[in-house]
């Protein structure tokens, strides 16, 4: 280990000052006017376009690298909620299908199941923000078990199709019978993220 004698060392420090303030007395503070100019000024300089710039980058570098922290935090939730998203819309019809969908697939599930309807309504429209629900209003005259077959076939279907409202009335004749009244709806969304 080195030892340095902090006397000696703020001695000569003494000494240079003593030095340089007996030139500036002799020679005058206009002979350095100049020197003394530029050198007061270098640290300013130097703080400005030096040590600002680095400081101002390193700031800049730190946001970024706490932004992509967060990102990679966050990154398996976004994927987990982006893949329920696009499975949520793979249930939901596309726009491009908007015209007939809903009037088609009911309409082939009353024929899949060998039922005739007493009213068949057209579809009726409600907008809503980002998309539109699709009302679609049938009489049907069936046995129980031809109207659980024919609602099963309906909640199955890809685009998802949703029974809004089911009256069921008991009819006397024939034996079994019984009228079905049912809103049938889908939502369609016109705007997807």
């Amino acid at each position: 280990m080195v030892k340095v004698n902090l006397s000696a060392v703020i001695q000569k420090i003494q000494d240079e000052l003593k030095l340089v303030m007996g030139t500036l007395k002799d020679k005058g503070t206009s002979r350095f006017g100049r020197m003394l100019v530029v050198a007061i000024a270098m640290p300013a300089v130097s703080y400005f376009m030096v040590y600002t710039k680095a400081e101002q980058r390193l700031a800049e570098v730190g946001g970024e690298l706490q932004v992509s922290r967060n990102a990679a935090k966050h990154a398996d939730t976004y994927k987990e909620l982006k893949q329920r998203l696009d499975e949520t819309y793979a249930l939901l019809p596309r726009p491009q299908d908007r015209a007939d969908l809903l009037f088609e697939t009911v309409k082939e599930a009353l024929r899949s199941e060998g039922i005739v309807s007493t009213s068949f309504n057209p579809p009726n429209e409600t907008e809503m923000t980002g998309g539109v629900v699709q009302n679609l209003g049938i009489n049907i005259r069936v046995k129980f078990p031809e109207l659980l077959a024919f609602l099963a076939r309906l909640e199955a279907n890809k685009p998802a199709i949703h029974i809004s409202v089911l009256d069921l009335t008991k009819k006397q004749a024939p034996i079994g019978s019984n009228e079905a009244n049912c809103t049938l709806s889908t939502i369609i969304l016109t705007e997807r993220h």
